[in-house]
């Protein structure tokens, strides 16, 4: 269907008293029994969205017409006490997760309104959700799976709307924001959950556990004439049968878009010179704080939908209804091998211990010299100003006048980042009851099955972390109002007591990978990366320099001191420190030069003063026998 066409079709929708709609698959006018289901978007042709309070309206009314098919529930609040409505659907009537247990149905989720300016999923869900009770075809998706509908996740930033707060974007009229009322960005908080949206959220996957969640979502601002772009997890790390059936949903999903004449991709493009797209694109790599990839290491698909800013706004909500049309209709023709699929993953999942694990990938940029392949986009002729007019610098200045195909380089070798594979632990994860108080919500929150210790174990023999202060980066700027912390080193041998209550977390379970990505600090969203652990690497202590010159003036005048202080052990290994030290000054001009250097040698040598200092707060164990 051409532009024109659908341009005039969107017209037409203020000009039939609104009791008509678009079909998503054939662009047909559907006939409405009841007028007052009417979308805002339809009554003002497409220019202008609806009020929240549409929301509840629309819900409460679809599940009243349709009351064996439909259900109207509220998800949860939000940080500004706004109820967040949802919508269970489907006509095989398996409307409680209880009876859909029994009728072994796919579930999927289709979240729109995540940013909440992104909002062409509300309204082609809605629509979509209406067709499709309307439709009485034998091959109506709702007759063989159960869909759940949050038409707008991030309800507070729908409310807080404004004209100009997606300059990247055409339309509609006014905008929500991007963040919650607290600033979170919802599709940053999938692993931390630290919204109460968020929160809700993740008791509803738990509760249904979708096979397939989809999360719509629009471009940030590079002008292509793409008009929708598809990212899918697993794509790479998960396993291979899973992989396959997301992939080839993928596929069948891109080739149905294109037979309806779309021009989809099937990766989110990030640009290598943001001012030269010709320049090459990369794969763009999410990690499981964004939905689809969080969907992944949970062995389920998930499906980010990107729809083109600069598209207009009817014809951006035409191709979110066409995008759902054709990724409900692949997903009931692959339904059977999605589940089998991610059915064998859990198992498999049950048998990781001990086995190599990637927490983290990155497109391999070496391959610049020489890309693995070549891309045609479809783009707009640009210059490439520089210095630019005005303002000066290096600019880009796209004629959108002027069509143009740019062949360019494809940056897709994904491979894992080395200091991210790991060995899984023999048994499983300890956390001490110390840190319980700070862990436990986050698996709960995960369902992530653990155990609680019911005695002391004394002595016991676990892998421990220990860094060096150097090798603890703390971000200095907060992101999602956190501090990011990155730290290094190995687990080695360790021996120390766990109190009763401390909890047990073994890591053959059907969500392993969740388990890894949570408490292995070299994930990228792991609880420490996130900083919940960052007292651990802070010096609550400290010797002062009067006080360490003293014990390095005894350790080479009054050695006695020393073995009153600290026992036989140091005091026998004096003379060698002392002949070490005096090898280093000869051999190293930097040691010999640096003060703190020669004074660090000395004092380093000393029992640790504060022993849990630098100490990872999680251990692992090689027995389960708690």
């Amino acid at each position: 269907m051409n532009k024109l066409l659908i341009l005039f079709l969107s017209i037409l929708f203020s000009q039939t008293c609104f009791s008509t709609s678009l079909n998503s698959s054939t662009g047909k006018l559907l006939n409405l029994s009841n007028e007052d289901l009417t979308l805002t978007a339809e009554k003002t042709a497409f220019k202008e969205t609806g009020r929240y309070a549409e929301i509840k309206d629309v819900c409460l009314k679809l599940a009243n017409k349709y009351p064996r098919y439909v259900t109207c529930k509220v998800m949860g609040l939000t940080a500004e006490k706004r109820e967040i409505y949802y919508l269970i659907s489907s006509k095989s009537q398996a409307l409680t997760p209880e009876k859909n247990r029994r009728n072994k149905l796919p579930v999927v989720f289709i979240i729109a309104g995540t940013h909440a300016g992104e909002i062409d999923g509300k309204d082609a869900s809605l629509l979509k959700l209406r067709e499709l009770l309307e439709n009485k075809s034998a091959n109506n998706p709702l007759n063989n799976m159960v869909l759940v509908w949050i038409p707008v996740f991030n309800v507070d930033g729908h409310e807080h709307r404004g004209r100009f707060q997606r300059p990247n974007q055409e339309g509609p009229l006014e905008q929500g924001e991007r963040t919650t009322a607290r600033r979170i960005n919802l599709n940053r908080d999938w692993m931390l959950a630290q919204s109460i949206e968020m929160k809700s959220m993740l008791s509803l996957i738990n509760q249904w556990d979708p096979a397939v969640t989809i999360d719509l979502h629009v471009t940030d601002g590079l002008r292509f004439r793409h008009d929708v772009s598809l990212t899918i997890a697993p794509e790479f790390g998960g396993e291979v049968e899973l992989t396959q059936s997301a992939k080839t949903l993928l596929a069948q999903t891109l080739t149905s878009l294109k037979q309806l004449g779309h021009h989809p991709l099937g990766f989110y493009p990030r640009l290598f010179d943001k001012e030269d797209p010709k320049a090459g694109l990369i794969f763009d790599i999410d990690t499981p704080r964004n939905s689809h990839t969080y969907a992944g290491i949970r062995n389920r698909i998930g499906i980010l939908v990107e729809d083109y800013a600069w598209e207009s706004y009817p014809l951006r909500v035409k191709t979110c209804l066409d995008t759902l049309d054709v990724l409900l209709k692949a997903i009931g023709t692959q339904s059977t091998e999605i589940l089998k699929a991610e059915s064998k993953a859990d198992e498999l999942a049950k048998t990781k211990a001990g086995t190599l694990y990637t927490l983290d990938f990155e497109v391999d940029l070496q391959q610049t010299k020489t890309p693995s392949k070549m891309v045609d986009i479809l783009g707009y002729k640009y210059e490439i100003l520089n210095p630019a007019p005005i303002v000066g610098g290096r600019h880009i200045s796209y004629n959108q006048a002027q069509a143009e195909v740019w062949h360019t380089p494809f940056y897709d070798d994904v491979q894992p980042i080395k200091q991210s594979v790991i060995t899984l632990p023999e048994s499983g994860y300890l956390v001490p009851l110390a840190w319980v108080e700070v862990v436990k919500p986050y698996l709960d929150l995960h369902q992530v099955s653990y155990r609680i210790l019911k005695t002391n174990v004394f002595d016991l023999k676990v892998q421990a972390i220990r860094v060096e202060p150097e090798d603890v980066v703390f971000e200095s700027s907060s992101f999602q109002g956190k501090q990011m912390t990155y730290i290094s080193g190995e687990w080695g041998p360790y021996i120390t007591t766990i109190q009763k209550g401390s909890v047990f977390v073994p890591i053959n379970q059907a969500k392993s990978s969740l388990v890894a990505h949570l408490l292995e600090p070299k994930g990228p969203d792991s609880m420490s990366a996130w900083g919940l652990f960052n007292t651990a690497y802070e010096i609550s202590d400290y010797m002062a320099n009067h006080r360490a010159f003293e014990l390095v003036k005894w350790m080479h005048e009054d050695p006695n001191k020393i073995k009153e202080l600290y026992g036989e052990e140091l005091f026998n290994k004096l003379p060698h420190l002392k002949s070490e030290y005096e090898r280093k000054m000869q051999a190293n001009e930097n040691f010999r030069v640096d003060p703190q250097a020669r004074l660090n040698y000395w004092i380093s040598v000393l029992p640790l003063q504060d022993v849990s200092l630098n100490l990872y707060p999680i251990f692992r164990t090689q027995t389960n026998a708690f």
